[in-house]
C-alpha cells in the first residue's frame, strides 16, 4: 500500500512510500526524521497521487541530493536509465556512487521516480520498498 503525507502549512507532498514492505511505523519514523516539527496530514486518496501527481512537492536535502532528485523528475514514464547516466543528467558525472545513495534516500517514492534507475550491469536493482514493487511499477509504467 502506498502511503503519503503532506505538509499542512504549505500543502505540499513531502513523503510517500510503500508501507507493505517497510511497515507503517517504520515509514512514519522516516517521515518524522525528515520533518520533525512539521504538521502532517495523511493523504487518503493514494491512487490520485499516482495517476495525477501533486502540483507541488517539498524536497528537503543537500544541494547535491536536490540536483539528483530533480534529475529523476526528468526521466519519462515508461523509461529507465542507469546510475551513471543519472549522474551526468544531475551535473555530477564522476559521483555515481553518491548519486546512487541519493536515489536511495528519495523521500517521495513513485512521484520522484527513483524506481526508473537500473544497474548498468543489468537486472532490476534495489528499491527502498522492495525489488518486487519496483518490478511491478516498471511493468505498470511500460503499458
Amino acid at each position: 500500500m502506498l502511503t503519503a503525507w503532506c505538509c499542512e502549512r504549505e500543502r505540499e507532498l513531502c513523503f510517500a512510500t510503500f508501507t507493505t514492505y517497510l511497515g507503517r511505523e517504520a515509514a512514519f519514523a522516516e517521515l518524522r526524521a525528515l520533518f520533525a516539527s512539521a504538521t502532517m496530514k495523511k493523504i487518503d486518496s493514494k491512487e490520485d497521487i499516482i495517476t495525477t501527481p501533486p502540483q507541488r512537492i517539498l524536497l528537503a536535502g543537500t544541494q547535491f541530493r536536490l540536483d539528483v532528485w530533480r534529475a529523476l523528475l526528468s526521466i519519462e514514464r515508461g523509461r529507465t536509465t542507469t546510475y551513471a547516466a543519472l549522474a551526468a543528467i544531475a551535473g555530477h558525472p564522476t559521483a555515481v556512487r553518491a548519486v546512487a545513495t541519493s536515489v536511495g534516500r528519495n523521500p517521495i517514492s513513485v512521484i520522484v521516480p527513483c524506481h526508473r534507475i537500473v544497474p548498468a550491469a543489468g537486472g532490476i536493482g534495489n528499491y527502498h520498498s522492495g525489488a518486487e514493487i519496483k518490478r511491478r511499477l516498471l511493468e505498470w509504467e511500460a503499458r
